[in-house]
């Protein structure tokens, strides 16, 4: 299981969940919020430009999601090369041909060096956000929780990200180990259920009833061993 820690602005592994700036009004509330959608980033380039405490979590949030990372900064050289494990850096003042491939970028140093970042970026067509003023970048990434297959996250649409970490950590709590546990004996079982029944609409069905909170209750009161038989029973019962 893992947490992040940097609010709003958390990443999970081999996918990031991230909230670009649609900027679709709800017509009751006037807040702005996003489109959000999880982005693959195995195999595509991200650049940090700016490697401060916030610049090396994003950092690190994105090599474990597989990307290739460029560092951007010139005092690169001071930093501690664990804190920098799987990083590209890049001991240099920032520059614009520095983007050049990315298709992500974070804008982590100082202001006046983010927004000169993000105009770069939005000129190479990269999306970009940027730690000093989120209404300025394309996306807002937001608090996440994971535990196996199953990812929970939170934004305020860059409002609050402390609000939003809190709320994380009250739903993680709430759903507790057996949510994960479930999600991950799904998706274990549902190949199987691929190949044994062949009417899409059977498969719809035990779909669907796999959602029932049943099986979480059953999951807490009795156990995994518990669930996984009646789930496998489940498919059996079909002809």
């Amino acid at each position: 299981m893992r947490q992040t820690l940097d609010g709003e602005y958390g990443m999970q592994v081999s996918r990031i969940s991230f909230y670009p700036e649609s900027k679709i009004e709800n017509p009751k509330s006037g807040v702005m919020s996003g489109y959000p959608i999880e982005l693959k980033m195995e195999g595509r380039t991200a650049v940090v430009v700016g490697l401060g405490p916030v610049g090396r979590r994003k950092g690190a949030a994105l090599v474990a999601a597989g990307a290739r990372v460029i560092g951007v900064d010139p005092a690169a050289g001071n930093l501690d090369l664990v804190s920098l494990a799987g990083i590209e850096v890049v001991a240099q003042p920032y520059r614009a041909e520095q983007l050049h491939g990315a298709s992500l970028v974070v804008a982590a140093g100082p202001a006046e060096v983010n927004g000169q970042v993000v105009a770069d970026a939005r000129r190479i067509g990269a999306w970009v956000c940027s730690t000093s003023d989120p209404e300025a970048g394309d996306f807002n990434v937001p608090a996440v929780w994971t535990s196996g297959p199953l990812v929970l996250t939170v934004s305020t649409s860059g409002a609050s990200p402390a609000l939003a970490a809190a709320l994380r950590d009250r739903a993680a709590q709430a759903l507790g180990p057996a949510a994960a546990g479930l999600a991950s004996l799904l998706a274990e079982l549902r190949p199987l259920v691929l190949d044994r029944l062949t009417d899409p609409l059977a498969r719809r069905q035990i779909f669907q009833e796999w959602a029932d909170p049943r099986w979480l209750s059953l999951w807490t009161e009795q156990g995994p061993d518990a669930v996984r038989q009646a789930l496998l029973q489940r498919i059996d019962d079909e002809p």
